[in-house]
């Protein structure tokens, strides 16, 4: 990534993973990094941050995306991902609909 603005360690949660970013009418593909921590200027907070190797994007400026998530709903995105991962590992059909 020429233009790092997360720092990727032997801590980071995710190094390049696969990612995709999304408009009306056209889509990047690229390696992303995410990770999740707890900022020091919100301990009591979960942030979720995820960045795109700038390089590959044609249509999106390098940036890193952030959420803070309170503990629940931290936890709800974890249960979810849960779910989610057994139904691929099941093989179960996805659903349709926008999005998706």
């Amino acid at each position: 990534m020429p233009i790092r603005l997360l720092d990727v360690t032997a801590y980071t949660t995710f190094d390049f993973v696969s990612g995709r970013a999304v408009g009306p009418d056209w889509s990047d593909e690229s390696a992303a990094v995410v990770d999740v921590d707890r900022p020091d200027e919100a301990p009591e907070t979960v942030r979720l941050r995820m960045e795109f190797d700038g390089s590959d994007l044609e249509h999106v400026a390098p940036h890193a995306d952030h959420l803070s998530l309170s503990p629940e709903q931290a936890r709800g995105l974890a249960a979810e991902l849960e779910r989610k991962a057994a139904s691929a590992e099941a093989g179960e059909d996805v659903p349709g609909g926008r999005g998706r």
